[in-house]
Parts: C-alpha cells; sequence; structure tokens
C-alpha cells in the first residue's frame, strides 16, 4: 500500500511539473496535431513520400520497408539493388513493424494490424486486435526536447507534432 502511493505522488509530481501555468512560453513550439477517432484507426495507401523520422528497416522479397515513427510505413521496391519510392501506408500511432509470410504486423495506436503485403503496390487490412497494447497520446512526445502544447485528448487521437511560431506553450520536457 505504501508502495503504490509512494508511486502515486511521484505521477503528480512529474504531471505538475511538466504543465505549468505559470511557466508560459511564447515562442517556436511543439503543438499537438489531432484526428477524430475514426479517422486516426483508418490505414491508407498513399504516393511516396520523404522520410521525416525513419526507423526500422525490413527488406523482403523485392521490396524494402521502412517505418515512419508514428505516422506508417515507407515502401520501396529493389530495382538493380537501388531501392526506389513506391507508396506509403499511412499507419498512425505506428512503433514496430515485422514482416512474415507476405503480412506487415504493425501497431495502429492500441491495436495490432495485419497488413496482406502481397501486392505492396496495394497493401489491404487483413485483420485487427482491439486494444491489445496499453498504449496512451502520452507516450508520443513530440520530436525534440523543449516547450510544447500541453495534450488535450477532448481533441482527438494525438497523430504527431508540428512546429509554429509565436505560440503558447505550457509544458516542457
Amino acid at each position: 500500500m505504501k508502495k503504490n502511493y509512494i508511486l502515486v505522488l511521484a505521477g503528480l509530481a512529474i504531471a505538475f511539473s511538466s504543465c505549468n501555468q505559470a511557466n508560459l512560453k511564447r515562442d517556436a513550439v511543439w503543438v499537438p496535431v489531432y484526428k477524430d477517432k475514426t479517422e486516426a484507426r483508418v490505414i491508407l495507401n498513399l504516393p511516396a513520400q520523404q522520410v521525416r523520422s525513419g526507423g526500422k528497416i525490413y527488406a523482403y522479397g523485392n521490396y524494402i520497408f521502412q517505418l515512419e515513427q508514428n505516422q506508417g510505413i515507407h515502401v520501396y521496391r529493389l530495382d538493380d539493388k537501388k531501392p526506389v519510392p513506391v507508396k506509403f501506408i499511412q499507419v498512425y500511432g505506428a512503433q514496430e513493424i515485422a514482416i512474415k509470410d507476405n503480412l506487415i504486423y504493425t501497431n495502429n495506436f492500441k491495436d495490432i494490424v495485419v497488413l496482406n503485403a502481397s501486392n505492396p503496390q496495394e497493401v489491404a487490412v487483413e485483420s485487427r486486435i482491439p486494444g491489445a497494447f496499453d498504449m496512451n497520446t502520452f507516450e508520443l512526445l513530440p520530436p525534440s526536447k523543449g516547450y510544447f502544447q500541453c495534450i488535450d485528448t477532448t481533441k482527438g487521437m494525438l497523430i504527431g507534432w508540428e512546429k509554429q511560431d509565436n505560440v503558447e506553450a505550457a509544458c516542457i520536457y
């Protein structure tokens, strides 16, 4: 019981020190980007995009798949050992990726999604396991340390961050 009490107090101390209205800063800060919960679960095949925050890379057959942290998966075709951008699979909240037997396994926030990659030109959702992970949007911190606008879960699912000038922010990490 005493251990739980100490953990609660420590959590409260961290929470209050990271978002302190007395320490407001107006500057170039990270601002959260939100999507409606239903929209954030939609997985789309989009044209190839530039890598912004690249993650793990997987070679599978004649293709390379690269994770874009919290945004999705870049798909490249190998032509004469050179990767050629093919598409981007938008999967908000994606933090891990594994591939086996033409199936891509990744997460869409708390859900595990299985994508059929037998045709990497048009990847399709094979199945979804809702609520497989205990993840919340507070785990998606801004790309770099500094001030940021505090996360407001009433505005939707946090899908990313953008840097904006002359914005007031109270949270810092």
